[in-house]
């Protein structure tokens, strides 16, 4: 799943800990790795809520792509991922949203400077240092990165044996 677990990560910190994780793994034509490097994973939650994760780290041409869209029931969100774009160098991320009760039939666009990757990591480290130097608490812990690490057991488990996997199958679950 390479570096999925960032998007897993980031799913968790939107929209909560999924109940059950269905992941479909593949290599591309050809490819030598060892690992898949096509996913498609599939989240799911109480009620109608899904997320969905299609990702494809082989790609040879170069129409590279890294895009997310977020559906709600009064709104949407999109934008690109500008990292994934002319790796290594990249381009500023995009971020769009439409909201129906806000902003009716208008698209918000507003202007990123930086990039989420490695942008990003500039907080939890400083929080990080913060916290070993006043001995506090970081505000990202390994506690949490537990849960992120039973759902990655979760989507192996689920591609071994081609089925939707539970988190609290794994141990530990939620």
């Amino acid at each position: 799943m390479f570096h999925s677990i960032h998007y897993l990560d980031s799913l968790r910190y939107l929209l909560g800990d999924p109940t059950r994780v269905f992941v479909s793994g593949s290599r591309s034509p050809g490819e030598t790795t060892h690992a898949e490097t096509r996913t498609i994973t599939i989240w799911e939650y109480p009620a109608e809520l899904r997320a969905l994760i299609d990702v494809s780290h082989g790609t040879w041409h170069d129409d590279r792509y890294a895009t997310f869209r977020i559906e709600g029931t009064e709104g949407v969100v999109k934008g690109t991922i500008g990292l994934l774009y002319d790796y290594p160098k990249g381009r500023p991320d995009t971020i769009e949203f439409w909201s129906a009760k806000h902003y009716p039939r208008t698209w918000i666009r507003p202007t990123l400077e930086s990039l989420w990757i490695p942008d990003a990591f500039a907080g939890p480290m400083a929080s990080l240092m913060c916290s070993i130097e006043e001995g506090g608490a970081p505000e990202t812990n390994g506690a949490d990165n537990l849960i992120t690490l039973q759902a990655v057991f979760a989507a192996y488990r689920s591609m071994a044996e081609g089925r939707a996997v539970a988190l609290a199958e794994i141990s530990g679950g939620s």
